[in-house]
């Protein structure tokens, strides 16, 4: 089976939309489920985070509802036939780490090496993609926490161990 079999899964492009759906109907009602009534500005307060992560979900499974609705030619309802999808998972336990590595090394190393990590995992091992992107990425969300909308995590616990 070649990759390009992969992008014809209707079955794919189903649970794509299916999260769409869902992260559509929770933007929707989320204002009503989250406590905005701090003094935080609304950039600041507790409501941002959701909006910004059902938009991205809602985005990402855009590709995946044109393609259910506009199947491609030769598009079946089959899953992959591998058995599990080991790197998907993988990354889904990076991402649970990733969270842990939040409180423990900080925003920043912790976003760099998930994600040399996870590129080193695809096999997306070219030097550029590797040594770049890791590296925008963590400078954008640098900028777009602290200095945009000034909003800072606590100190990493491996700065308080060795300043002990």
């Amino acid at each position: 089976m070649s990759d390009k079999q992969f992008s014809k899964s209707r079955v794919h492009d189903l649970l794509g939309s299916i999260f769409g759906i869902i992260a559509i109907i929770l933007l929707v009602v989320s204002p009503y489920q989250v406590d905005t009534s701090g003094p935080d500005p609304f950039y600041k307060g507790p409501l941002i985070f959701p909006i910004l992560v059902f938009i991205l979900m809602a985005l990402g499974a855009m590709p995946s509802m044109w393609r259910l609705i506009k199947p491609e030619a030769g598009a079946s309802w089959y899953l992959d036939g591998y058995g599990k999808p080991k790197k998907n998972m993988i990354i889904l336990v990076l991402l649970v780490l990733y969270l842990f590595g939040l409180i423990v090394f900080g925003l920043e190393f912790s976003t760099w090496l998930f994600l040399v990590v996870s590129l080193k995992l695809v096999k997306q091992d070219s030097l550029l993609k590797i040594a770049l992107f890791p590296l925008l990425v963590t400078l954008i969300l640098y900028l777009v926490f602290r200095v945009f909308l000034d909003v800072w995590f606590p100190q990493p616990l491996i700065v308080e161990w060795i300043l002990e």
